[in-house]
């Protein structure tokens, strides 16, 4: 019999790790277990979560969202769950979600991702969805397919067969946060498994915004998104050609910071940077705290 387990990731959202648990316990398909990957929360998550005997608890220090769910995959995997369902703290599953995940077409061992749904607007993506011939923005652009072939919002409602997580393994820790989860989708396709999202399964999730608006010193995360980049593209085009994408790319983004007049131009010019030379010297240890670009605006804001 097929088993499924959850696991959610969370940090410093004690609100939204509520909320997310108990639509998780109201799943009309219920869950074999419920694992939470508390990230070093210091907002009072360690003593709700020991008081909910239901769930599963790995606490460890904050590794971002890729060391979070690489962990969570990892366990849920060696209990033997058949399938890993993966959620930020901050997702809210529709009753049925998890049922309509299960009852879709059978492809096997794949991926299959809830539609992330906009928790402002109902009627909106939470993410923008851009390929080179089709667009998806709207609910209704989605809905009338069954099933959605390579594309994911990982890690939002994302249904992981166990027989991926044996070929692909689990996200890479070094990524630390912002493209971890478009490189663990772009290495399970390199690996031949199906990836589709499954329109009739919802999750609810606040909507994405425009990364290089983040407000200074938030906008620290693009470095994150600039330097991971360069895996997504070795997995799309090979190492070699891969590498030569990337570094056009990211002379292009860089440059592109440089003229576009934004408050804090300078340091999202400097931050593009620093991201796209550490990548290319394959220097994937920084931390948010050993982040040049970072350091100097806080530096020069004291």
């Amino acid at each position: 019999m097929e088993t499924v387990a959850a696991v959610v990731v969370t940090f410093n959202r004690l609100n939204d790790l509520k909320i997310c648990i108990d639509t998780l316990r109201a799943q009309t398909r219920k869950l074999d277990v419920i694992y939470v990957i508390n990230n070093g929360s210091t907002d009072g998550t360690d003593e709700w979560l020991a008081t909910q005997p239901d769930l599963t608890v790995t606490t460890q220090a904050n590794l971002g969202g890729a060391g979070g769910f690489a962990t969570g995959i990892q366990t849920a995997y060696n209990g033997g769950s058949t399938w890993l369902w993966c959620m930020d703290d901050d997702c809210v599953a529709a009753p049925d979600a998890l049922q309509k995940l299960l009852e879709s077409p059978n492809l096997g061992p794949c991926i299959k991702n809830s539609m992330s749904v906009s928790a402002k607007d109902h009627s909106e993506l939470a993410f923008y969805v851009d390929r080179p011939n089709r667009t998806y923005r709207t609910v209704s652009d989605m809905t009338q397919f069954d099933l959605i072939y390579g594309v994911a919002s990982f890690f939002n409602g994302t249904l992981i067969h166990s027989e991926v997580v044996k070929t692909v393994g689990t996200p890479d820790v070094k990524l630390f946060i912002w493209g971890d989860e478009v490189e663990y989708m772009t290495r399970t396709i390199k690996n031949g498994f199906p990836v589709v999202t499954v329109p009739a399964s919802i999750f609810y999730h606040p909507p994405s915004f425009d990364r290089n608006g983040i407000p200074w010193p938030g906008a620290w995360k693009q470095y994150y998104a600039v330097r991971n980049q360069r895996r997504v593209f070795q997995n799309v085009h090979g190492d070699a050609y891969g590498m030569a994408v990337f570094a056009k790319w990211a002379l292009g983004q860089t440059m592109e910071q440089a003229r576009t007049k934004r408050t804090n131009r300078l340091y999202n010019f400097l931050i593009f940077g620093e991201a796209a030379i550490d990548s290319l010297i394959n220097n994937f240890r920084k931390r948010p705290d050993n982040i040049l670009t970072l350091r100097l605006y806080k530096y020069m804001h004291k």
